[in-house]
């Protein structure tokens, strides 16, 4: 049996599905839980929901190669509304995320929020211990000590109390201490 060779586009098209993979992979868990209601409902995987959206929305082909446009990853999507008016603050050994809750009422109160900070160059990422409300107003993601001089591409994720449903993550930008 011969061997084929790839052409330039399927070339470029598993670099993207590369680039694209080595994103998602330090955010398995997350994205487990962020994609666990689309995947039941479209019975798939919920990796593989993440990487499809990845590879048609935000990889974008420069002359070096593919690379992936972190603002427009989804880390979950599903059908739980967001926060409103949210502010995001940078200190040093935390970030923490403020929102407007007088609309609380309207929503779940108990809903959780999950404060991803993500170090794409290192690879890690880092989410609230802490279970932080709806009503409370607010979310903290620890930083600790020895990685607060990083900079962090910052998302956040709502997710009810049994963590069923989830929203359709919120990017806040590349937070720099």
């Amino acid at each position: 049996m011969t061997k084929r060779t790839a052409s330039p586009a399927q070339l470029r098209v598993r670099a993207a599905f590369k680039v694209g993979q080595a994103f998602l992979a330090p955010l398995n868990g997350l994205i487990k839980k962020g994609y666990a209601e689309t995947a039941r409902r479209k019975r798939s995987l919920p990796a593989g929901l993440a990487l499809g959206y990845t590879l048609q929305m935000a990889i974008k082909h420069e002359a070096q190669g593919p690379v992936v446009d972190p603002s427009l990853v989804r880390l979950s999507d599903g059908t739980l509304p967001g926060v409103y008016i949210p502010e995001l603050r940078r200190y040093a050994d935390r970030i923490e995320l403020t929102h407007d809750n007088t609309n609380a009422g309207l929503f779940e109160a108990d809903d959780r929020l999950i404060l991803c900070a993500y170090q794409v160059e290192k690879g890690y990422a880092f989410v609230n211990e802490q279970i932080w409300q709806r009503r409370e107003g607010k979310v903290v993601v620890l930083i600790p000590e020895g990685f607060q001089d990083d900079s962090f591409h910052v998302y956040l994720i709502v997710s009810n109390r049994n963590g069923s449903k989830c929203s359709r993550s919120v990017y806040f930008g590349y937070s720099t201490k």
